[in-house]
């Protein structure tokens, strides 16, 4: 193509955006604000970041333009550039109300919560009946499991506003977690398409909520290929630091349906953009037999109501490794317990062992099994303080005694706990 055609087509093209840039540039700042703020909730972040740096070269102390400019920033997980916006508003304007709700939504995104409190605490300084920001600061103290405080800000908020109805919903959230013990039963069910009986399973936990985290004992009963066994575990989710926390899990039995000893421990972080990584281990010994040990990872991101997550699984193998991986979609409703939800996987990893033989496979064989799942899940909030769960999926398993064929596995699961 010739250089001055290509230069005509270049231009061609160029022409709409230039002539928009100059239409937009010929716009007050008040309607050039107006514009950015229609193309930012358009998910145009970038170019509204354009007019609205526009308008701020014009007027600089145009405070609402300076804030909206921070959210933006804060959206796409630019915290720094969100703080730096509002610490300028803030230094200008001290009793900006919308500078410190929006910085105090920054620290919150970012897991700050002590930094978020501290910024609602200078906001009410100037505004003690500010409504938004004692919500705010209800909900940080609930995260921090200050509950007679969240409780007390919630009680300041609905005699501000007795019909407040999100500080009525957030004051029986309030109710609910600070609660210290969770009793709770499960009862699973498998059924199998081909040779074996159901086969039951049946748990009892208590779970308690300490000030520095949370701690659960159960006492899980199966059985299933003629057999019944027990096994007793504990779990701990200690809080390490902000935003920062493990899990740790031990499990013993004497029974050959469940591993002599279960160890499992995971460390969890929060991660800008509403992201959660994890990494840890199990270790599971099935007395002289053989013992395993299987590398887990895991990232979840929460987007809007939706909670999304993938975890992967690496068992070493003298026979080669073997992968496998589960994902998870749930969907919340608006008290933040209650979802439904939808998972899967692929892969067979010995952590969760249905099919057993006493004259099976090796660890290493069993490694190298096929098998794909699905599974549907939901979970409800009840009235007094109890939650019901319920799960049904379906499994396609390889034999470990005939290695290439296939069982499926129909399994429900019901759960019932109750909070007090």
């Amino acid at each position: 193509m010739l250089p001055r055609v290509r230069s005509w087509i270049i231009l061609l093209a160029m022409g709409p955006v230039m002539a928009f840039a100059q239409d937009w540039k010929q716009l007050d700042v008040d309607e050039l604000f107006a514009l950015a703020r229609k193309t930012a909730f358009a998910d145009k972040h970038e170019e509204a970041r354009v007019m609205l740096r526009e308008v701020l070269e014009r007027a600089p102390d145009y405070f609402d333009v300076r804030v909206f400019l921070a959210r933006t920033y804060a959206w796409d997980g630019a915290r720094a550039e969100a703080r730096k916006e509002l610490q300028t508003v803030l230094s200008k304007d001290p009793a900006n109300l919308e500078a410190y709700a929006a910085l105090t939504d920054v620290e919150m995104w970012d897991s700050q919560y002590e930094a978020a409190l501290a910024v609602t605490t200078s906001g009410l300084h100037h505004a003690p009946n500010n409504e938004e920001l004692l919500y705010k600061r209800a909900d940080i103290l609930l995260q921090l499991k200050r509950y007679e405080e969240s409780s007390a800000a919630i009680a300041r908020l609905l005699q501000i506003d007795p019909g407040h109805e999100k500080a009525a919903q957030l004051l029986k959230q309030v109710k609910t977690e600070s609660l210290r013990y969770t009793a709770g039963l499960s009862y699973n069910l498998d059924l199998f398409s081909r040779d074996f009986n159901p086969a039951n399973y049946l748990n009892a936990q208590l779970a308690r909520n300490n000030r520095w985290g949370t701690s659960i004992v159960r006492m899980n009963y199966t059985n299933r290929f003629g057999s019944n066994g027990l096994q007793g575990e504990i779990d701990l989710y200690p809080r390490i630091a902000n935003g920062v926390y493990a899990y740790l899990n031990y499990g013993y039995s004497n029974s050959t349906l469940f591993p002599s000893h279960r160890v499992g421990t995971d460390i969890y972080t929060k991660l800008p953009a509403s992201l959660e990584a994890s990494a840890g281990f199990r270790y599971l010994n099935f007395g002289s037999a053989f013992d395993v040990t299987i590398y887990t990872a895991s990232v979840g991101w929460y987007f809007r109501s939706y909670w999304f997550s993938l975890r992967p699984y690496l068992t070493p193998g003298g026979a080669g490794n073997s992968f496998s991986n589960q994902f998870n979609i749930r969907r919340y409703s608006a008290d933040g317990q209650s979802w439904i939800g939808l998972a899967g996987g692929l892969g067979f990893s010995p952590d969760e062992r249905r099919i057993q033989s006493a004259s099976g496979l090796s660890i290493n064989q069993i490694n190298q099994l096929h098998a794909q799942w699905g599974q549907v899940s939901v979970q409800k909030t009840l009235p007094h303080h109890f939650l019901l769960l319920a799960y049904f999926g379906m499994t396609h398993q390889e034999l470990s005694y005939d290695v290439s064929n296939y069982v499926w596995i129909t399994s429900t699961t019901v759960t019932l706990r109750k909070s007090f």
